[in-house]
């Protein structure tokens, strides 16, 4: 599928004019379809929400009537868009516009080209973009594990067709919107063999994931995402990049994609332009952890008492645990940081103990060490 506001990439409509529903560009087309006759006296159901719908409205000629009939028949279906040829018509009826404003349903005017040329360039350039997209559930199913070997090939060749061999994934995770970046790469990919040979690259939840297949001499991952983003004329400031280690066989395929979208989520979280998956740490753990519904619940209860007490006692709990975990539980270099006396970082880490019920003292490092740093995730997330 592709986006509405792509149609300015066709070389071949000539002056094409959006004159209605500029809030639906960023509508998704799954198929451009020819429309030939007066869609009130036809199956209204024959046209569905994705259809691009191209005419000449030769069908209602003079008659705008017909036309208003028509069309506002045709939006109130739920189309993605149309595209009308000034075959027969150079403007098109006041309510007809008023609705598409309404609706959001992009209106389009051009002149000159062919209708059934315009039809099979839309439909290229949607053929051309399906690897950006719908393999979202074969990646959550390979992400979450607990495959037999038959259904991880099926879903592994279903992405990926090519013979197997050594890959690597990249997860691209922009700070901003990925409209930019996803059409820069549609761009780069498309328009050269080599490289749609060499890469599949996947819409996925924010991210979009680049499948490298890689060759027994390549560069770096660094440099070798480095040169795509160049290429692509993609500003690598605007992203956090996640790297996989080297997937060998199918069954590494999951573990492979997980390592990318950790591993972009944590230099999400930590400020990083890059991170490889063996730089992950502790986020290998809390990344999954942070899928756990039960897990959360716990940290968000931990934190929900601290923050209450502060808000009660106007004291700095929170902060307290946070300096101290990122100071590596050193005392002093917590201390250091707070502006505070010693004693008064240990007073208050005895009361965060208590309020976390480890008075044993046994586990009481560790659980805040959890607390803090899955809570940094969830934080990121929205949820908490």
């Amino acid at each position: 599928m592709i986006r509405i506001k792509e149609l300015y990439r066709l070389q071949n409509l000539k002056r094409l004019r959006l004159i209605a529903g500029r809030d639906g560009l960023e509508r998704t087309v799954t198929a451009a379809v020819l429309l030939e006759y007066d869609p009130s006296r036809m199956q209204l159901p024959d046209f569905y929400r994705g259809d691009l719908v191209v005419t000449t409205l030769a069908y209602a000629r003079g008659d705008s009537q017909l036309v208003s009939h028509s069309l506002l028949a045709l939006m109130n279906q739920g189309i993605a868009g149309l595209l009308v040829k000034t075959a027969y018509f150079s403007e098109l009826p006041g309510s007809v516009v008023a609705l598409a404003n309404k609706l959001g349903t992009p209106l389009f005017l051009f002149d000159e080209t062919y209708i059934e040329e315009v039809i099979l360039e839309v439909t290229e350039l949607i053929r051309g973009r399906r690897h950006f997209a719908g393999y979202e559930q074969e990646i959550d199913a390979l992400m979450r594990g607990g495959l037999s070997p038959e259904q991880i090939r099926e879903k592994v060749r279903k992405i990926d067709p090519a013979a197997p061999g050594r890959r690597r994934f990249f997860a691209l995770y922009p700070k901003e919107h990925m409209t930019s970046l996803e059409d820069r790469l549609y761009v780069l990919l498309s328009g050269s063999r080599e490289m749609a040979g060499r890469y599949v690259c996947m819409e996925w939840k924010q991210m979009l994931l680049l499948l490298s297949r890689t060759g027994e001499e390549e560069a770096s991952p660094q440099e070798e995402i480095a040169g795509l983003l160049a290429q692509a004329e993609v500003d690598r400031g605007t992203l956090h990049v996640g790297v996989s280690g080297l997937c060998e066989d199918g069954e590494g395929f999951g573990s492979a994609l997980s390592e990318a979208v950790y591993a972009a989520r944590a230099a999400r979280i930590n400020g990083e332009e890059i991170m490889q998956a063996e730089e992950l740490g502790l986020y290998a753990y809390l990344f999954p952890m942070s899928e756990n519904a039960f897990v959360c619940e716990q940290c968000c209860r931990q934190l929900r008492g601290l923050r209450e007490y502060d808000a009660q006692n106007r004291t700095s709990l929170e902060q307290t645990a946070r300096v101290y975990v990122a100071e590596k539980m050193e005392i002093a270099a917590a201390a250091k940081a707070l502006y505070q006396h010693p004693n008064t970082v240990r007073y208050r880490l005895s009361k965060i103990q208590r309020l976390m019920g480890l008075e044993d003292g046994a586990f009481f490092e560790p659980m805040l060490s959890l607390m803090v740093n899955l809570s940094r995730i969830l934080e990121d997330e929205g949820r908490a």
